[in-house]
């Protein structure tokens, strides 16, 4: 099988001594992913919570993130590309090794080399994280706080630079200024059904059906707080039927955020190793092996291969 994961914060969250990204202690490396996935991509976020960040030192915050990110990639030249545009994926699959992307979760961490996330190799952003920045607001503080006039204009910016809008995280006003400064695609990286777990985090009809309108991404999310009460395998596939009954067949994968989540994730899943028994549940379940292959890898690269150039 193949696997495109749009969302996990292992290189910012894999502490010293946890391994590599090869092989660690956290819930995603490349030994486990390639245990069963012939082909493989992960987009790997850089993250922060920016309360945390002394004041005066986002810039040297954000580098030591960001380097150390790249550095954690580059050791794995051997079997991972670090790619920026998705024939860079494609290539890295007919080499036989799994692809990279970098992504920018709350983009107030990068300060002032904000401007400058295209050279730096960062094709996806979020303009916030849970909370207020000076952008936006995140979707766990004020779901009416939409976007201020320096996050409008860091949507032009963004969009300038060919970098993909990622709502995930952002309140319901915010994600609404965005479809009105653009028409174009947007994803939702990590976000499930709010009709079926009214967690803040995840996404209102309306939502879903404008990403699916707008050939977008909506990436399922493996954090047992976002799929439902002491959830199984089962309840994932309900938040995925949801979407699917919406037209969503070609919107619809996977964005497990599987080191953003606690390790608290459905009955019987461990880690990227369980992600096969999602595979087997689904294809139990009449999914066919069509839209299963959709879900898990096609539905996300033919939109990089369209939109991340």
């Amino acid at each position: 099988m193949n696997y495109f994961d749009c969302h996990a914060d292992t290189l910012v969250n894999m502490q010293e001594g946890q391994g590599t990204l090869g092989e660690n202690q956290c819930n995603i490396d490349l030994k486990r992913a390639r245990g069963f996935a012939e082909k493989y991509t992960q987009i790997f976020a850089i993250w922060n919570d920016y309360k945390a960040i002394e004041k005066g030192h986002v810039d040297e915050s954000f580098l030591q993130l960001y380097n150390r990110a790249v550095s954690l990639m580059k050791a794995e030249e051997n079997q991972l590309v670090w790619c920026r545009t998705g024939e860079e994926m494609e290539q890295a699959h007919q080499s036989g090794k799994a692809a990279a992307f970098l992504s920018v979760e709350d983009l107030s961490l990068m300060g002032s080399y904000a401007p400058k996330i295209r050279e730096l190799g960062i094709r996806f952003a979020m303009l916030t994280w849970n909370y207020e920045n000076q952008y936006a607001c995140g979707s766990v503080e004020d779901q009416t706080g939409g976007l201020k006039e320096e996050g409008r204009d860091a949507v032009k910016m963004l969009l300038d630079q060919g970098v993909i809008l990622d709502i995930s995280h952002l309140s319901d006003a915010g994600a609404q200024d965005i479809f009105r400064l653009t028409d174009g695609p947007v994803i939702a990286s990590h976000s499930n059904v709010r009709d079926i777990c009214s967690c803040p985090r995840n996404l209102q009809k309306e939502q879903i059906r404008e990403l699916i309108r707008r050939k977008g991404l909506i990436g399922m999310n493996m954090f047992a707080l976002f799929v439902g009460e002491n959830p199984t395998i089962q309840d994932v596939l309900r938040h995925m039927d949801y979407i699917l009954n919406l037209g969503g067949e070609d919107a619809l994968v996977f964005g497990g955020d599987l080191d953003g989540s606690s390790d608290q994730f459905p009955q019987g899943f461990k880690g990227i190793q369980s992600v096969p028994l999602i595979r087997e549940t689904m294809e139990k379940e009449g999914f066919g092996r069509k839209l299963t292959d959709k879900i898990f890898f096609e539905n996300a690269r033919a939109f990089v291969l369209k939109n991340v150039q």
